[in-house]
């Protein structure tokens, strides 16, 4: 035995562009021949680029927490947030690479959200969420495009610049609820001008260093609940570079996203402008959210991915009894089960990112209704377990903060919550698929694609045929208790169905056998994992617990 002091090597980064078959299947799949071969060429230069470039500056800007000034030396009042350099110029590369403007280029098209999505997974999960004012103001692009040409005029040729742009914010969340936003209580106060005052407060404002935001507020005068908001655009700063009046209460501290700065703001007579007239702000707003969610999604993914591809090669760093890791046969196993999930997940982000590209181009907008709370719900829950596993796969040094893997673990919780939690995906989803004719055309769908599944996988076709059946079953109900239950088990039928379709589609051998593997192990599981026929009553007793008074 040397006696050397011993010092484990660690994980090493890679391209993953590379590395990860199963990304670099998904986008194949998805592009045209000749556009894959553009998009391969800034994929891989992205691979490379994270490995060292953004990785360092995500660590120092995750190091280096933005900070609340309120006043200066001689106590005049200031409320400047100062972020480290490093943060900024993430912010600044992820427009350079594209990722706002993609959608509104014409280069890739109805397919350039799936550029968008295999971008982001390369990008996501290094560059201390740097990625979330870049997809609000992709949101805010669409939503001004949607519902006011003379704002669009005005503003989106600086949201989409890839230099020297603008990001934008969105002000939704107050202090008497999140997604419950009909109990907003931020006023709005006519001018003669035809502007309009803010009077406020924001509770959770993730992109306080915007140029631009949007927010929900009630016209004087307006009806109570959800129908009385209408949608304002506001610049963050006046003509002289002071706030647009506005005070910052405090910066949050936050489980993770630490680099990003989140602020509790107070709007006090902030001048802002209608968004497409006056009323409908929900219904405005949800532009944004629909392509929020496919962010969150798609970030949740990119955690996985990061963490598995750093597990992989640690595996093969790391010796335990005589043995690499890799050659332990309960670490493979373990590794692999999680393995099929991340392929899953992958595949049905990337599905709807196609589908909202299309939306947008014109098509089907049934697919983007369904699938962006499903990708969201789904992706992000399963991606906070698959990082809690990966998290241990390292041992102690997975707990170990300069490691950075606990930061990786941290950040891909805030999925969970932004743009809606679990439930509330679950139940905007069953009311996507209540309108009329809605839930029909949906199931409709899936028929010809078992029929083809069943003739690859012939016990996997008649398992998501029967899963698919009690799914329905479930949704003629209406019970809505059974939501998150349902939503669930739909995520997990589309996704063996993707996973299915990616072993008919898969261009060699190699790739047809790692697809086929994910499919048997994803499908190994149940689809219906919350299917256990409980009585609500019961469930209701245990909730809450039992207060015994002494």
């Amino acid at each position: 035995m040397s006696d050397e002091p011993f010092t484990q090597d660690p994980p090493r980064p890679s391209n993953r562009f590379r590395t990860d078959g199963a990304l670099r299947s998904a986008v194949r799949r998805l592009l045209p021949e000749e556009r894959y071969a553009l998009a391969a060429a800034l994929l891989d230069d992205a691979g490379e680029r994270a490995i060292e470039e953004w990785r360092a500056l995500g660590m120092r800007a995750e190091q280096s927490p933005p900070r609340h000034v309120p006043y200066d030396p001689w106590g005049r009042c200031i409320d400047r947030i100062e972020v480290d350099p490093s943060w900024t110029r993430l912010v600044a590369i992820g427009a350079e690479l594209g990722l706002v403007a993609l959608p509104y280029e014409e280069t890739f098209g109805a397919r350039a959200r799936v550029v968008q999505a295999a971008l982001l997974q390369l990008f996501g999960a290094v560059s201390a969420t740097a990625s979330c004012p870049l997809a609000m103001t992709d949101g805010a692009t669409r939503v001004l495009l949607a519902q006011d040409d003379a704002l669009a005029r005005r503003y989106v040729p600086r949201l989409i610049a890839r230099r020297g742009g603008w990001t934008c914010a969105q002000w939704m969340t107050e202090t008497t609820g999140g997604s419950d936003v009909g109990r907003t209580r931020t006023r709005a106060v006519a001018r003669d001008d035809g502007t309009w005052e803010l009077y406020g407060t924001k509770w959770f404002t993730s992109a306080t260093t915007a140029d631009l935001a949007l927010a929900l507020a009630r016209p004087d005068g307006a009806e109570s609940g959800s129908r009385g908001l209408s949608l304002f655009a506001l610049e963050l700063r006046d003509p002289s570079g002071g706030w647009n009046r506005l005070r910052v209460r405090r910066l949050k501290e936050k489980l993770g996203t630490k680099a990003l700065p989140t602020a509790e703001l107070d709007l006090e007579g902030t001048r802002a402008v209608a968004v497409g007239g006056l009323g409908r702000g929900v219904a405005k707003i949800a532009g944004v959210l629909n392509v929020a969610r496919l962010w969150a999604a798609l970030g949740a993914v990119a955690g996985v991915g990061e963490l598995l591809s750093l597990a992989r090669d640690y595996a093969s760093r790391r010796e335990v009894f005589g043995k690499p890791l890799r050659e332990q046969p309960v670490h493979r196993v373990w590794l692999g089960r999680i393995a099929a999930e991340y392929e899953g997940m992958l595949l049905l982000a990337f599905d709807a990112a196609r589908a909202i590209g299309e939306a947008e181009h014109g098509g089907d907008p049934l697919e983007a209704r369904v699938l962006a709370p499903l990708a969201k719900l789904a992706c992000a829950r399963d991606a906070v377990d698959a990082c809690s596993h990966l998290i241990e796969s390292f041992g102690g040094a997975g707990y170990i903060e300069d490691t950075g893997l606990p930061q990786i673990f941290r950040d891909v919780h805030v999925h969970c919550i932004w743009e809606g939690t679990t439930t509330v995906l679950a139940l905007d989803l069953l009311r996507a698929l209540d309108e009329p004719g809605a839930m029909q055309q949906w199931f409709d769908r899936y028929r010809p694609r078992i029929e083809a599944i069943a003739g690859i996988e012939p016990g996997v076709g008649s398992q998501i045929d029967a899963a698919l059946g009690r799914v329905r079953a479930l949704l003629e109900t209406g019970r809505t208790d059974r939501a998150r239950g349902i939503a669930r088990g739909l995520s997990r039928i589309h996704r063996a169905v993707l996973l299915a379709e990616a072993v008919a589609a898969a261009p060699d051998e190699a790739e047809r056998r790692r697809s086929r593997a994910a499919l048997r192990v994803f499908t190994a599981a149940p689809l219906l994992e919350e299917d256990a026929d409980v009585d609500a009553s019961e469930l209701e007793v245990l909730a809450f617990g039992e207060t015994v008074r002494v």
